[in-house]
């Protein structure tokens, strides 16, 4: 995959009833760094006189044409709106299958989950006068179709057309995950959508998912609100650097030495080992034993060698909240629950190295044994999801992790174990106080051992990032502890998976 600074082309597929007129304004907003190609259906706008789709699948096809025959040696990434969300879906499946190389991102906008299907909005029963009033709660009537009769006739028709391809079409769930990022761009106040969660997309795709919203815009903001809408599909295309230069100008972090960050970034690439790219072991949610780089950068796979999974995107936000923290001169030391073979407590003590602090610990809090066995008298959702069938991967004892920390010239007396379950290591661990708390124990029990007794020990200015946040239990637990104790500070996500927050108050 090519960097930010990369020539990047953006195929959009616009709207049921809709022309790739729809995206006029986007070149102008996203700029330079991105070349924009709307692709037109068949049978509408510049190839109305071709005949229309018969099916959502060969609409697919045409758009896999249609990338194909533009994408030339570039980058490339996807935008699909309503209906052409579907299309974009299905065509990036289709190019993974041919083994087209992947996509940069697909974002898909307006759409619900395919799995459920568009709904009663576009019901083979709906009658003329029904299309009619909900087009105009959509606000997609030009006024120019609506004083028109025959016109109104005749975009209805259009519109019914497409209406009568989603309706046919039949989700195959994934055999295997998106090859590429996803992001979910969702109107907060869209009737197509208000029915739907967007997180539903995250089985669609196979793997987790970046959902962004516009809090009050209805179906149309790709044109409405475009300014806005694009803002946000930026930043998923184009993110800011999170280290170098201008990543410490837009954050107010200090100016560090070249050599400090070429440390740092390969540190990063050595714990996830995407430089010698040691095969994954196959897992229920990744079955593929090939290496994947995308995979890899984003955490969703178990490395067979590297000494973390949490991937480099998940690394760069740790850096982000170490650097802050010592810019703003956060007190407190550094902790992470549950560690695995290592890799993220490793960075925690390369980053320390890096920038010449003496003064902060790492506390590496394991089991060292893999997951608990949850009884009946557990969190039901911890016993569900029967995390203790994986501890030949997960439990790796405590003499591998400080060996993986000597392998890096990192173990020293900055670094701290404390070895047991939560339950029992945490209450009277002899930590003094915390900048940052790094969660990645899976259940509920484990998440909220870590919050009940080290929030209280966080500085405030100092970040809880928790790993697994999209599993709806550590989820619940998150929720549970600040409901419980009135925190109401921003959670923000970091990839689909994990999310942070910083301490305010």
């Amino acid at each position: 995959m090519g960097g930010p600074g990369d020539r990047l082309v953006l195929f959009c597929v616009p709207h049921a009833g809709g022309t790739a007129a729809a995206f006029n304004a986007w070149q102008a907003l996203l700029g330079g760094a991105v070349e924009v190609r709307a692709m037109e259906h068949a049978g509408r706008g510049t190839r109305a006189a071709e005949p229309g789709y018969r099916s959502i699948g060969e609409a697919a096809k045409d758009f896999a044409a249609f990338v194909t025959a533009g994408a030339g040696g570039a980058d490339w990434a996807v935008l699909g709106h309503s209906m052409g969300g579907l299309i974009a879906y299905e065509g990036v499946r289709l190019l993974q299958e041919r083994g087209f190389r992947p996509a940069r991102r697909l974002v898909v906008s307006a759409c619900p989950p395919p799995q459920h299907g568009f709904g009663p909005v576009w019901g083979a029963g709906t009658s003329d006068a029904q299309v009619v009033d909900f087009l105009l709660r959509l606000g997609s009537i030009p006024p120019e179709i609506a004083a028109s009769s025959d016109a109104m006739g005749y975009y209805v028709g259009l519109v019914r057309e497409d209406a009568r391809l989603t309706d046919a079409h039949r989700h195959r769930p994934p055999a295997t995950p998106l090859n590429c990022p996803v992001t979910v761009l969702w109107g907060g106040a869209d009737p197509v959508t208000e029915a739907f969660d967007p997180a539903d997309w995250r089985e669609a795709a196979g793997r987790p998912v970046d959902i962004r919203t516009l809090p009050d815009a209805g179906h149309l903001y790709i044109t409405e609100q475009a300014a806005r809408a694009a803002d946000l599909v930026r930043a998923d295309l184009l993110p800011a650097p999170t280290s170098g230069p201008s990543a410490r100008a837009a954050t107010g972090r200090p100016a560090v030495d070249t050599g400090v960050e070429l440390y740092i970034d390969l540190l990063k690439r050595t714990l996830t080992n995407t430089v010698y790219e040691d095969p994954p072991l196959p897992s229920d949610w990744a079955p593929d034993t090939a290496y994947d780089p995308i995979s890899r950068h984003a955490g969703l796979d178990w490395p067979s060698t590297a000494h973390t999974m949490v991937g480099l995107r998940r690394l760069d936000n740790v850096q982000y909240c170490v650097e802050q923290i010592l810019a703003d001169g956060v007190p407190g030391d550094f902790i992470e629950t549950g560690v695995w073979r290592g890799g993220t407590s490793i960075f925690l003590r390369g980053l320390l190295r890096a920038h010449g602090v003496t003064d902060r610990r790492v506390w590496a809090a394991d089991s060292f044994r893999g997951m608990p066995v949850v009884g009946p008298e557990g969190h039901p959702g911890d016993a569900e999801l029967e995390t203790h069938l994986l501890n030949d991967v997960m439990g790796v004892p405590l003499e591998q992790v400080r060996r993986n920390f000597e392998a890096y010239g990192l173990l020293d007396d900055q670094v701290r174990f404390l070895q047991g379950w939560f339950k029992d290591t945490l209450p009277t661990a002899p930590v003094r106080s915390l900048s940052l708390m790094r969660l990645d124990g899976d259940l509920y029990e484990s998440t909220m051992d870590a919050l009940t007794n080290l929030y209280p020990k966080l500085s405030v200015g100092g970040f809880v990032i928790v790993d697994d946040y999209l599993i709806k239990v550590c989820a619940e637990a998150v929720h549970d502890y600040r409901r419980a104790n009135g925190i109401d500070d921003e959670i923000k996500d970091i990839d689909g998976y994990g999310a942070f927050w910083r301490r305010t108050r």
